[in-house]
Formats: C-alpha cells, structure tokens, sequence
C-alpha cells in the first residue's frame, strides 16, 4: 500500500505542473480528465486527503495565503465520484491561478497530446530515476489511453446518429452534430421533442442499475428509437436516436397487408388452410372452419391428415399426401384435383382442391397452402342438370340421347368382350286415343304410370328410357333372350289389364313390343334401332299387345333395308345438294282477283337419275332414322338464301318444321345466326308445326316457338281439326296462323259436320284473333263456301299447283294477272 501511496504521490507532483500549463491555456476540461484518469488507477487511496498533504495546494496556489487572494469564477464542473464530488477552477485578477479539488476524476483527457505525454516522461524521468520502470509502463498505458480517448471523443462527433449525455436528474451534458440538426429538422425550440413524457424516470431506472433500457418517441413526423445506457466511468446515461421511420412504416405496411390478406382469407368462400414443412396446421380462415365445422384451437397444430381427408371421386381412394406431391411436383403445385373431402364426423363433402407449397427465403419449402372450394352444391347441381338434360321430365326415365349412350357402351362391350345384350323397342298401343279423348294432361299421367310399371320389370343393371311420345326402350344388360322375353311378357300382361282411369274414362291398354339381340355380329347403333324399330312395327302389324323378335331373314328385315336404302339416299341427297325446293301460293279468298298473300315452301328430291322424288316417299324414314332436322335446316337456309337473292320484295314463306326439330334447343340459335348471315327480314318468315308435332313435347316446343317469336318470326298450326284434342291445345300455343285440316275442306259442300268444322276453327280462330287459311281448297265450289263462311285465306290446285320456288321469286313481275299482298 505504501509503494502504491509513493507512487500516487509522484505523478500528483507531475499533474500540478501540468496544471499550471493547462490553466494557462483554459484547458479546464482536460484539467478534470487528467485529474480523473490519475483516480481510476488508484481507487483504493484517499484521493483528498493526498491532494492536501502532498503539495497540490501549493502547486495549485503557491506560497501565498488564499484569504489575501481575490477570484472570479470562470467555470464550475460538477461530476459524480462515491456520491461527492466537486472540481471548481477559478482565475485571480493578477493572474494567479487556482484549482479547488475534493475529489478525483476517472477518465482521462480525450484531446490530451502526444507532447503532454512526452514532456510527462521527460519530468518523471528527471524527477523519479528510481521509478524509471514504472514510469515507462505508465507511458505506454497513457499512450494506449490517449488513443482510445481521441476515438472516444471523435466518435460521438462524427456519428450520422444522433447522441446525448444526460445526468441522473434529466440534465442535458452533451449533444453531438447529429442531435442539433435533428432538433433543427424537427423546427423544435429544444430537445424535449425528441423525448419521451417519461425521460426523467428512465433515466433514474437506468442509473439504478438497469443498465439500458429503450423507448420510443413518435414526433409526428419521424418515429424515433431511444436507446438508454449507463456510462459508469462517467456516471452518465448515453441517450443513442435511431431514426425508425421507415422501418415503422415499413412494420405498418406489412400489418396492414398482413391486415388485408386475413380479412380477404376470411372474406373468401374458399377454405384456405396452411401448414409447416411437417405438414401440421397453422392457420384456417373462418370458410375453412365452417366447412371442417371445427375450431381453430382443436385444429392447429394437427397433422393435415388427421384434420380431414381426401378421396378421389372416380376410385374412391386417399389421396396421396399433398406435401408430398408439391415436394415431388416440379412446379411445386397440385392443381384443381376433384375430389371428396370426407370429414371427420362421417360427412362427404364434393371439393376442388389446389395446394402449393410455400418457399422460404431461401427456397426451401417451409410448407404448403391448400385451397378446398366446396362444389357440392355446384356437382348437385350439375347431377340435376344432367339429370334433366339425361332424362325425360315426364317420366324420370332416361331419354334418348342418353339411351343411344348406352346403346353404344353396351354395342362395345358386346363386340370387344363377347358380352351379350338385349335392346328392346315398346310402343303403346292405344295412347292417341287417351290423349285425343281427355287432353294431354290425362296423356302425360298415363306415360307415368306405365313408367312405374316397367320400372318393377327390368332390373337395376337394366337401361329403360323414353325414346318418343309414347315409345319406349330398353336395354337388358348380359341377358339371354329367352330370359328377356319371360320379363317383357309379364310387362306386357300388367300392361294390358292395367285400367287407366281418368275422370270418367276408363281406358284398357295394351303395348307393342320389338326385340333384338345385341351381340358381336351387331353392326352399329344405326342398325340396331332400325332393327329394334322394324320388329316393333311388325308387332303392332300382328294384331298389336304381342312381341316380336328380330330375325334377320324375314320380311320386316327386307323392308327395313328398304327404308335403310332412303337414310342412305336421303344422306346423299343432302351432301350433293339434290333437294330441290318448290313453292304454292297462299291466296287471298276474299279478293275476286288473285292476290298471294304467301307461299308455303314444299321440299323435293331429285334422284342421280333426274326424277323429282315426293316428299312422302323420303320423309316418313328421314323422321324414323333422325335425319328430318338436317332436312329442316337446309330447307331454312336455302330459303333465306334464295330470298336475298331475289331483293328486298318477298313474300311470306311458309316453311314446315317436324317435331323433332322444334323440341331441339339448338333451332333457335341456328336461326338466328341464319338471320344475321342472310339479313332477312323474320317477319316474312312463318314456320308451320303440326298440332301432332307440337304436342309431342309440348314444353319444349313452346320454349321454341316463343325464343323465334322474339326474334320476329311468326307461327302456323297446320293441320289444324285432326286431332280430337285440338281446340283444347290452340290456346296453349302462341301461333299468328290456323291451317285448317285438308278433310274437312276437300269435303265441305258434301259433309255438314265438315263444314260444321270449319265454321267452329273460324269461330274460334277469329275469337282468339288468329288467321286463318285453308288447304286442299281444289274447285271454285270450295273456294265460294270458303269465302261465304269468312276463312281469309286458301291453298289448292283451285288456286296454283305447286312449282320451282324460283318462278315465285325470281318472276314475280312476270305475273301480270297475281297480286303480291305484302305483310
């Protein structure tokens, strides 16, 4: 202790007469940190009491007596040292110089100067050659010391960030550059803008030994960060700013779209659910809660198999994991899979589901998203959609577009496996007369109820559709045919002792029924419906309520290769533009001169040979074998076509549409692209529907009449009186036209009911506002009792044969002694 007091006591001497040079210079501050650095190397001696045994005083003061000596303060520094201290420094007015010290400071000069240090050397050299030694460690530290001092004292200086020193008690001691010009930025008058509402209160916590703390200030216009720090060799807290603003806006941009993605997941219908790279839950939106009908604290955290699963539709197995499949997936996605998502209380729901994995930062993937949309309402109602656009509405039986599908599965597997089948053609027998007595309402319960009967014969591998009006068929799947035959005569026995009741109508039915063998030497669909077909036919030529069997040999085979031979011409015909079309005035009967109000457009074929072929000798098979619509559209579009040809002055055509063609949704569209193609004016355009034709489905027509309406055409009911039911359905259908039925016509001034008919259609049709024309008008006889009853207009041989369409249209000024009526 006493070598440590010995040498305290040298350096003091040193220190005073550095002193004396200092004071010179009003170094002050350099004064305290010298004062300081020489007591942090002695702690454990009594600083005042050294100072004022060992010569500062005299060095400080000199000789003289303090009493007789006048200061005047220059600049007082208090720093904290053991809880006391207390460095005063003041200078005489003749210049003597005092230094006032009850305590040692512990820092050292940051701005002290290599020449100090060296002259400190050289006086403790002279002064001290016994410590030589010491002194030259004690140069080497001071030298390390003045270092890291002028590092010190430069850093807070030239730091871009701003920096204060404050005491305990919330006294500003230092500011660096950085710290002004941020004041200054924020065109505050102090630094008080820069800290927090609890300053002083920090800062106490941090010098009572939480050695940092921090805060934040949000000056309206920057956030700032405040780091707080105890320097214990100073016994000050170091206040470091960090300017936070972008990063604050940068932390609040990212809430915000954070904020937005969660409120758009939980806004969504879809089910969003995310998991780690082990394929664990964490994280569902409020769509995929509702539909696992879960929580999120049950679900989170559980593997993604354990929460539901997968099962493909059409194998009914899991599917495999979907973390593995992005894992395996070059692409790193699993895109819209149909599936099943079987829950875990037992419920399936129809799901489409995509998942993608999810990449870190460093493109590893940290684990997958799945996106599971609930379709089962959609695939509910696509079943239905396909239900109605699979089945007949009536009857809930499958219809013949579907029918023919089946047809052609079964054709398939018959040719390629050796499988046999059996198809079967049934057409009831007395059906029009149910109809035509109690109107198609008693019509449509009877097709039900003989529905409900086939279903309990056939069995539920069995295909039973309804492929007509009142046609229907049926296929037997892997059945021989003696066992076919056992199964439609006990349907046809329940057939025909079933009576049909209807107000107070009793109707006892019976069904024709045609059968054919489905097996490898089957040759097309085709084919086995004209064969089916033709064996039907030969039922209903039987007597009726029989069944007959499809024998290749017989003489229903040969006629049916002769109608085959009209689907081949009729095809012919039609891709070498061999139709012709011919045309018949439709004539004012009121006029005493010739005046068309229209013509009705007649359809020929013209055979290889040149011969005009009537339209009843082709027809009839063109309906049986589905080739009248191709007809109709050709018939359709030529008109139009010849129409543009010949100007803008036409007349009305009439053009005959079959029943299978107006219940096809796909008319109206065709037409209408027809429309825009040829610009022809739909007004002149009246297409004719036999009431027989419009009945056959009834809905469909009237969606079809009613979408051509709209585009401008108009409608004729031709044929109208033939059916026993007609006045019931002329109100339902929304026609402009009533072509009364040629038998009643042609007999009118023989048959009193005839005419009695005709008078009734008039009646009636001018009720409803409608105009009517009549056909088979063939003498002048018909054609005066046509015009006393009041029918506006006729059709006949009376009138004009039928001729090329051309001669109406491309001669019309031709026709000195016609009137052309225009609409």
């Amino acid at each position: 202790m006493e070598v440590t007091k010995a040498l305290a006591r040298g350096q003091m001497e040193v220190i005073s007469f550095i002193t004396q040079e200092e004071l010179q210079k009003g170094n002050y501050d350099s004064i305290a940190l010298l004062f300081k650095q020489w007591a942090s190397q002695y702690v454990e001696v009594d600083e005042v009491e050294l100072i004022s045994k060992n010569g500062f005083m005299i060095a400080g003061y000199g000789p003289l007596n303090p009493a007789d000596r006048r200061f005047v303060t220059d600049k007082e520094i208090t720093y904290s040292y053991r809880g006391k201290a207390k460095l005063m420094m003041a200078y005489s007015l003749e210049g003597a110089y005092q230094l006032t010290s009850d305590l040692i400071f512990q820092m050292i000069l940051a701005g002290l100067s290599i020449s100090f240090v060296f002259s400190l050397l050289f006086y403790l050299f002279a002064s001290r050659r016994q410590e030589a030694g010491l002194l030259s460690a004690m140069v080497e530290e001071l030298r390390d010391a003045e270092s890291r001092n002028k590092r010190l004292a430069a850093y807070p200086k030239a730091n871009p960030n701003p920096i204060a020193a404050f005491d305990l008690d919330g006294k500003e001691i230092f500011c660096n550059p950085a710290f002004k010009r941020l004041i200054g930025l924020l065109h505050a008058k102090d630094s008080s803008i820069l800290l927090p509402d609890d300053h002083t209160e920090i800062l106490r916590r941090v010098g009572s030994g939480e050695n940092q703390l921090y805060a934040e200030v949000d000056t309206g216009y920057k956030h700032l960060l405040l780091h707080y720090q105890w320097i214990g060799l100073v016994e000050e807290v170091y206040v470091y700013i960090q300017d936070v603003t972008a990063l604050r806006l940068a932390e609040q941009a990212l809430i915000n779209e954070r904020n937005q993605a969660r409120t758009t997941l939980s806004s969504i219908a879809d089910a969003v659910v995310t998991t780690d790279a082990n394929g664990r839950v964490v994280y569902l939106n409020d769509s995929a809660l509702k539909i696992l009908d879960q929580d999120a604290d049950s679900v989170i955290g559980k593997h993604l198999e354990a929460v539901f699963v997968l099962l493909d539709e059409e194998r009914d197995t899991q599917i495999d994991n979907l973390l593995v499949q992005c894992q395996l997936n070059k692409t790193g996605a699993v895109v819209s899979q149909l599936a099943r998502l079987a829950l875990v209380d037992g419920n399936n729901l129809h799901v489409n589901v995509t998942a993608n994995r999810i990449l870190s930062n460093d493109k590893e993937m940290s684990g997958v998203v799945v996106v599971i949309r609930d379709v089962t309402r959609e695939r509910r109602l696509q079943e239905e959609l396909y239900r109605q656009a699979s089945h007949d509405n009536l009857t809930e039986l499958l219809n013949r577009s579907a029918f023919e599908s089946h047809l052609e599965q079964s054709l398939e597997s018959a040719r390629k496996r050796g499988h046999q089948h059996i198809l079967c053609f049934m057409d009831l027998d007395q059906f029009k007369v149910v109809n035509d007595t109690c109107g198609h309402v008693a019509g449509d319960e009877l097709l039900r109820q003989i529905a409900a009967i086939m279903r309990r014969h056939f069995r539920g591998s069995d295909v039973l559709a309804r492929v007509g009006g009142d046609e229907f068929g049926a296929i037997l799947t892997d059945c021989p045919l003696s066992m076919a035959q056992d199964r439609v005569n006990g349907l046809r026995k329940e057939i025909q002792e079933h009576t049909f009741t209807w107000q107070e109508h009793n109707f006892r039915i019976s069904i024709s029924i045609g059968i054919v063998e489905i097996d490898q030497y089957s040759e097309s669909i085709g084919m086995l419906m004209s064969s089916v077909d033709a064996a039907c036919y030969s039922a209903k030529d039987s007597g009726r309520n029989c069944i007959t069997v499809y024998q290749r040999d017989s003489s229903s085979t040969k006629q049916l290769l002769g109608q085959m031979q009209w689907v081949s011409q009729i095809n012919n015909a039609l891709s070498q533009d061999r139709l012709v079309l011919y045309a018949q005035p439709i004539a004012d009967l009121q006029s005493d001169e010739l005046v068309i109000k229209g013509i009705e457009i007649l359809v020929r074929m013209r055979s290889q040979e040149g011969e005009l072929i009537p339209p009843g000798a082709f027809l009839p098979s063109a309906e049986r074998y589905d080739l009248i619509d191709r007809i109709d559209y050709f018939v359709v579009e030529k008109v139009m076509q010849l129409l543009t040809q010949s100007g803008s002055d036409y007349p009305d055509c009439f053009i005959n549409i079959s029943g299978m063609t107006l219940s096809r949704n796909e008319l109206s569209n065709k037409l209408k692209l027809l429309l825009e193609k040829y610009a022809i004016n739909p007004q002149k355009l009246v297409f004719e529907v036999t009431e027989t034709a419009a009945i056959q489905n009834l809905t469909s027509a009237l969606n079809t009449i009613n979408e051509l309406k709209e585009l401008g055409c108009r409608f004729a009911l031709d044929d109208f009186g033939s059916g026993l039911s007609s006045f019931g359905y002329l109100k339902n259908l929304p026609i402009d036209f009533v072509k009364i039925d040629g038998m009643f016509v042609k007999e009118i001034n023989k048959n009193p009911v005839d005419k009695g008919m005709v008078e009734a259609i008039k009646t009636v049709a001018d009720t409803m506002g409608l105009v009517t024309i009549a056909e088979f008008v063939e003498d002048s006889l018909i054609q005066e009792e046509l015009k006393r009853i009041g029918i506006f207009f006729g059709q006949g041989y009376s009138i004009a044969r039928p001729k090329p369409i051309e001669d109406y249209l491309k001669n019309r000024k031709g026709h000195n002694n016609i009137i052309w009526l225009s609409t």
